[in-house]
Formats: C-alpha cells, sequence, structure tokens
C-alpha cells in the first residue's frame, strides 16, 4: 500500500490478523519516506512483512517514470534496524536453482547473507555444499512469485494512454458498492499473462484502454479468492487463499485501495485438492 495511506490501509487489513507495531510504524514510515527523497521515485509502498526463522523482513518497492507500458518496480528490504536496501535482482539463473534446491514451504532464514546449502547427495559424502546464494536471493525470488499472483487493483484505478503507458486514473472514483465484491472488477498490477489482456495493449480502440491487465475471476484454482465486504466500515477485503497473509482492500466510492502481505511465504498448494 501507498505510504501516504499506510495508517489506514493497516486498520483496513488488520482482519486478517497481523498488524504493526507503533514503532514499526513510525520506524518504517521515516525510513520509506527517506528512501522515496534518495531514490527519486515517483510514489513508494510498503508491501509487507516476511517472517523468517531468526529475523523478519520489511518489503517495500518504488515506482519509477515508466520506460514502458507498465511502470518499473523496484524492491526494497529491511530488518529490524529499518534500513532499506534494494533487494538482489533475480536472474533466471538464480530462480532455476532455487527451484531445484526443494526449498518450496520452507521459512527464510532471516538472515540476510545467511548462505543457502545445497542438498546432500551421495557425491559429497552426504555433506551439504554451499550453492552460492543467501538467504536475500531466496527473499527476492518468493517476493516476486507472491506479486505475481497477488498485486490488486480495482478496476478503472489505472489506464493505458496514448503513449501505450499505464498511469493512474483520473477519472476513477472508485468501484460502486454492487461492484466492489465482483473479482471480475480487480486486476493484476503486473505485466499482463492473459492473451486477451496482452491484445489490450496491441490495440488502438479507445474501448481497450481498460482491459490492459488480468483480472481476478480468471486466476486459477477457481474459488482462490475469498471476498469479504464489511458494511458498517464500507470496506471490501480480498483475501489470497492461494498465499494466505495476502490481503487487499477497497473502499467503494473512493480512490482509497491497497494491498499488503503478511506470513512466511509459503503457498498453499493443497489448495487445488481443497476447493
Amino acid at each position: 500500500m501507498e505510504l501516504g495511506d499506510l495508517d489506514e490501509g493497516l486498520k483496513a487489513v488488520a482482519s486478517g490478523g497481523h498488524v504493526l507495531s507503533c514503532q514499526e510504524v513510525v520506524g518504517v514510515q521515516a525510513s520509506l519516506m527517506l528512501l522515496q527523497r534518495q531514490q527519486k521515485h515517483a510514489s513508494i509502498y510498503l508491501w509487507g512483512k516476511i517472517y523468517g526463522q531468526s529475523g523478519d523482513y520489511f518489503i517495500a518497492y518504488g515506482l519509477s517514470e515508466a520506460e514502458t507500458e507498465l511502470p518499473a518496480k523496484t524492491y526494497y528490504w529491511a530488518g529490524e534496524d529499518f534500513e532499506f536496501s534494494a533487494l538482489p535482482r533475480l536472474t533466471e539463473e538464480t530462480a532455476t536453482k532455487l527451484a531445484a534446491m526443494g526449498l518450496d514451504g520452507k521459512p527464510l532464514m532471516g538472515q540476510p547473507q545467511a548462505p543457502i546449502y545445497a542438498a546432500t547427495d551421495a557425491a559429497t559424502g552426504g555433506e551439504a555444499t554451499p550453492s552460492g546464494l543467501v538467504d536475500l536471493d531466496r527473499l527476492s525470488q518468493v517476493v516476486q512469485e507472491i506479486d505475481f499472483d497477488t498485486a490488486v487493483v480495482p478496476f478503472g484505478a489505472h489506464v493505458l494512454n496514448e503513449t501505450r503507458t499505464i498511469v493512474r486514473s483520473s477519472d476513477f472514483v472508485g468501484l460502486a458498492a454492487e461492484e466492489a465484491t465482483d473479482l471480475s472488477k480487480y486486476m493484476h498490477f503486473r505485466t499482463p499473462a492473459d492473451i486477451g489482456a496482452l491484445r489490450a495493449h496491441a490495440r488502438t480502440d479507445t474501448e481497450f484502454y481498460a482491459n490492459f491487465l488480468d483480472r481476478l475471476d480468471d486466476d486459477l484454482p477457481k474459488g482462490c479468492w475469498g471476498v469479504r465486504q464489511d458494511l458498517s466500515a464500507n470496506l471490501v477485503t480480498l483475501r489470497s487463499l492461494s498465499w494466505p497473509g495476502y490481503i487487499a482492500y477497497h473502499v467503494p466510492r473512493t480512490t482509497n485501495f491497497g494491498g499488503m502481505y503478511f506470513g512466511y511465504a509459503k503457498k498453499n498448494r493443497d489448495l487445488p485438492f481443497m476447493l
């Protein structure tokens, strides 16, 4: 969620059972304001908090002016000192090595430079060998995996302008109350994978300028999102069942929306068999 909406946004996602302490809120706000000035990001967001075995990671990202259709996200991490640093860039080679290590479902160590050891085998006499990767490399991988499956925004909050760049829509005034519980009215704010959304990028028709992102109701498995409406607070929340701990929110008929992740970066891969 955007830094300026942090106080309100944390209250909106608190129903998920996770909050930040007063010290954490103050520390994060001060550090992100400084980071935004130093890195000259157009806007900066608190992405969430990932729990580790011996320490936790605060994750943020900044949006820079788009050189392509979608504004570039630069991810940052911080520990208990709230000193944010850039996450290592995830390469295809690093992702392949991490996937081969069988770490899926295991919590992060919580120590940024802690080495990751390759699985034991007979060739090494049953001893684990250093992989050349550290905990930060794995943190970068899981953050981007979670972000690809979540990163929820309401339909119409962004538009594809005449220069084919995705920007905030000045016409967006929020979803109507009856629309706010409809999954088809929410999109993933990242590079689309759906062929229909990709085609919209190539069209010049004005009517396609709003249909360029993947919709949540197309996500698999069907039923991987839970929607709740709190009429007393005029609030709608969307919870990912694939990534327990991610909650997005929207206040109908306003421009207030956001999302945040709290958890151990463990995907529920049994979900297709549970629905």
